[in-house]
């Protein structure tokens, strides 16, 4: 089996490069956690591919690294996380760690290790997963399995059991079943992805954090509800989509670098909801502090319900219709806002009346289907959120730009053409991209 050299000083993106490169690519790796260690080690052990960071901390790592390697006559594939330029000896460069099918499939070329020799990998019967990598799991999404006494494969946690991990002290290997392997390893790197810090990622890491705990947290939500672990797993969403807001005073520079690191589309319209519709709330004559958290909260929980991005992308009767969905899937959608007012019903503490306007964020008052018209009884922060959305719509329709700000809200005019509307319509002419 083939070694490779891991510049990380993260413990948990150690553990996730670990378990994915092993996987995926049958790669063990050793680790080391900056550049000195590094050094010392390169021309030690036949390494047969390097990944490290372009700086950790404040300190230069790739750079210096690859000057190291050409004084020592080391011709190994080096792979770097961070953007920058580099010698020709490196063999491809990511801008951040948690892109992880980037990470997989650069390894593998750096190796000539092809997507079809990766699916005929020979797989025992019962895949072995080091046991320490379960603390991070609370219900598992297959079963689980130890080695007995005598040898014999012994279920000790059901698929969705509570994990009780006193049952698994003194494991060093807990095994699934070899067609639920990589079930398994995408659930614990979700995990692990979900306890990074925004302070320990860079831009770019922190874009692709929020895509996996968004996706983690929908899944969780639908199947085991509100409990301390969501709702933790919530504020901490809420908190990353809030502070991209800050972070990046015009919009078209958080859209870019949401795009390059190809964050999906359900992402993309949850953070720029979040964005357009707090743009509103703050600049509206009735605007307040608890009013700009409600709108965030409802911005973060509206679409929870849905499942991926074909559905997030239907927004009125004639595209469910022509969807190609099967029957439980159109009832995903046409219901989503529904399901997502429930689940707010039972957050703690949820901003008063979330959950009605989640419920009317189509137009429909009991939060089912899409409606044609906007009556008078929606809620005036409903229709700010209806508004914010359908300009999230236009904005991400024309998402590799020019933006016109004027042209944008013309098209939002022609839909909304009651005075109520105009005036919000107003508002986003302020927005700069």
């Amino acid at each position: 089996m083939s070694l490779t050299l891991l510049v990380e000083n993260n413990p948990k993106i150690v553990e996730i490069y670990q378990l994915n490169l092993k996987t995926y690519v049958g790669l063990d790796v050793l680790v080391v956690k900056g550049l000195k260690e590094a050094s010392l080690v390169v021309d030690k052990q036949p390494f047969a591919l390097i990944i490290c960071r372009a700086k950790i901390g404040n300190d230069e790592v790739a750079v210096p690294l690859s000057e190291v390697m050409a004084s020592k006559q080391i011709n190994i594939p080096l792979f770097v996380i961070g953007h920058g330029l580099y010698p020709s000896l490196v063999h491809g460069v990511l801008p951040g760690s948690l892109d992880l099918k980037g990470v997989v499939k650069g390894a593998a070329s750096a190796l000539g290790v092809t997507a079809q020799s990766m699916v005929n990998m020979k797989v025992e019967d019962y895949f072995p997963i080091p046991a320490e990598h379960f603390k991070w799991i609370n219900y598992p999404i297959c079963p689980i399995l130890r080695k007995s006494d005598k040898g014999e494969m012994e279920v000790i946690f059901k698929a969705n059991e509570m994990l009780d991990r006193s049952k698994i002290q003194g494991s060093s290997l807990l095994f699934v079943d070899k067609l639920d392997r990589l079930q398994m390893v995408n659930q614990i790197t979700a995990e692990l992805v979900g306890r990074l810090e925004d302070k320990d990622l860079n831009p770019d890491e922190q874009i692709q954090a929020g895509v996996s705990n968004l996706e983690m947290l929908s899944k969780k939500l639908l199947s085991i509800g509100i409990n301390e672990e969501t709702i933790g797993l919530a504020k901490k969403g809420m908190d990353s989509f809030a502070g991209n807001v800050k972070r990046y005073p015009k919009l078209g520079n958080l859209l870019q670098r949401m795009l390059s690191n190809k964050a999906g589309y359900l992402y993309r319209h949850t953070q720029i909801v979040t964005y357009v519709a707090l743009h509103i709330v703050r600049n509206i004559d009735w605007g307040t502090p608890e009013q700009e958290e409600k709108i965030a909260f409802i911005s973060f929980f509206h679409d929870i319900a849905l499942e991926n991005d074909t559905q997030a992308k239907i927004c009125s009767k004639e595209e469910l219709r022509s969807a190609q969905f099967d029957p439980r899937e159109k009832a995903v959608v046409e219901k989503h806002a529904q399901v997502a007012a429930e689940i707010v019903h039972k957050y703690p503490h949820a901003p008063m009346g979330s959950d009605q306007i989640i419920r009317q964020h189509h137009g429909m008052l009991n939060g089912v289907g899409f409606s044609d018209h906007f009556g008078a009884n929606l809620s005036p922060m409903a229709i700010v959120f209806i508004v914010a959305e359908e300009f999230t719509r236009i904005i991400i329709a024309k998402e590799n730009g020019p933006f016109n700000g004027r042209d944008m809200t013309r098209e939002l005019r022609q839909t909304f053409t009651t005075s109520r509307f105009q005036k919000i319509i107003d508002l986003l002419e302020q927005i700069t991209f």
